[in-house]
């Protein structure tokens, strides 16, 4: 995969893991992150657990971890799990002239962004 597929505006780091969370490939404040990489597959993990009645496993597309200066994506695609870590501006938002930009998989089982790039 090539690396520079995976920059989007306000990117500062990301994680490609394999579906059992080793670490295929790392960068920017995610460089070889092993430890964010064992949280993230434990809250995978916990998101399993979640009882279907109360949200259905299937419906699940996209967890975003939300932080004063930065946030975190994490899709799944291919049995890929794919983590970007954002900047936001001062003021808590992205420091981009848009609001947030969304990382998700789309109807080709593609990751791609609300600007329609494809991360993979």
């Amino acid at each position: 995969m090539d690396k520079d597929k995976l920059i989007v505006p306000n990117q500062i780091g990301y994680l490609i893991l394999k579906d059992d969370g080793a670490v295929l490939e790392s960068g920017g404040d995610l460089k070889n992150d092993e430890r964010s990489a064992n949280i993230i597959m434990g809250l995978l993990n916990l998101t399993e657990s979640i009882d279907d009645n109360f949200i259905a496993n299937s419906s699940c597309e996209r967890i975003t971890i939300d932080y004063e200066h930065h946030s975190y994506s994490i899709c799944m695609s291919n049995r890929h799990i794919y983590i970007v870590k954002f900047s936001k501006g001062q003021n808590g938002a992205t420091t981009s002239s848009s609001s947030s930009t969304s990382v998700y998989i789309d109807a080709n089982n593609e990751l791609t962004t609300n600007s329609g790039t494809v991360l993979a």
